[in-house]
């Protein structure tokens, strides 16, 4: 009787600093916190700008 075998994928070293360049890259563009955003930009349009 055969049982079923999985091999892992292999791991790689990688820096630290990397490792954040690689997962910058992946969000890139993307927005992570949309209510955050949607309170800033309704928050944003309330404001009354002053002249100095």
């Amino acid at each position: 009787m055969k049982t079923k075998k999985t091999e892992s994928k292999k791991m790689v070293k990688v820096t630290e600093a990397g490792l954040l360049s690689l997962v910058a890259a992946k969000l890139k563009g993307k927005v992570l916190f949309t209510k955050k955003v949607e309170d800033a930009k309704n928050y944003l349009q309330k404001v009354k700008t002053v002249s100095v």
